[in-house]
């Protein structure tokens, strides 16, 4: 990225590989805002603890150190190139998420709700693993370079062993047994049902 972009503006990222001598290539202008209300307050130092509340089955977490390091490294660089509005998270929130159960932007749980929440669960993440298509043992990931996704940066795993993409099949079949709908992918999720046990 070059230059600073005030938040809400839209902006337009610029690709160039420094090892290629080329001109950097200008993207298409970024189609969404860059502002979010939930980073700005993460950035100001709020932990939103009690607004929000989300459940993600992840694999890979805590990262190994030599990720970690790396990681280090790379923040520090965009700390110096963004915006103070932007949001770094923290190497030890680095993780692969393998499905998200509840997104956290669909706002508070109470202490109650939380419990019927891991209650609802539970049983579904027990039923996905013992599935015999359930991966044993070790499994190899490939975290690929940051990419923009909306207004995050985000980093896309290669799943070398298909450990990740067995989990979510596994998963589905579990959800859908537990009478619910799977959303799966980005797409649309107007399919989808939730478990009946958490509705």
């Amino acid at each position: 990225l070059k230059g600073r972009y005030p938040v809400g503006v839209l902006a337009r990222v610029v690709v160039t590989d420094p090892l290629s001598g080329l001109e950097p290539e200008p993207c298409v202008p970024m189609a969404t805002r860059w502002d979010n209300a939930i980073i700005a307050r993460l950035a100001a130092g709020d932990r939103c603890t009690d607004d929000f509340c989300g459940a993600v089955l992840v694999c890979s977490w805590p990262m190994p150190p030599e990720v970690a390091l790396a990681y280090a490294k790379l923040s520090a660089s965009l700390r110096a190139a963004l915006p103070p509005e932007a949001y770094i998270y923290p190497a030890s929130t680095l993780h692969c998420t393998v499905a998200t159960l509840r997104a956290f932007t669909g706002g508070p749980l109470d202490a109650d709700a939380r419990r019927r929440l891991v209650a609802a669960w539970t049983p579904v993440l027990e039923a996905a693993r013992r599935a015999p298509e359930w991966p044993k043992g070790e499994f190899q990931l490939r975290m690929g370079p940051p990419t923009l996704e909306g207004a995050a940066g985000i980093f896309r795993y290669e799943d070398s062993d298909g450990a990740v993409w067995a989990m979510r099949r596994c998963l589905e079949a579990a959800i859908v047994a537990a009478g619910g709908v799977p959303a799966i992918g980005g797409g649309d999720r107007s399919s989808a049902k939730p478990l009946p046990s958490f509705a």
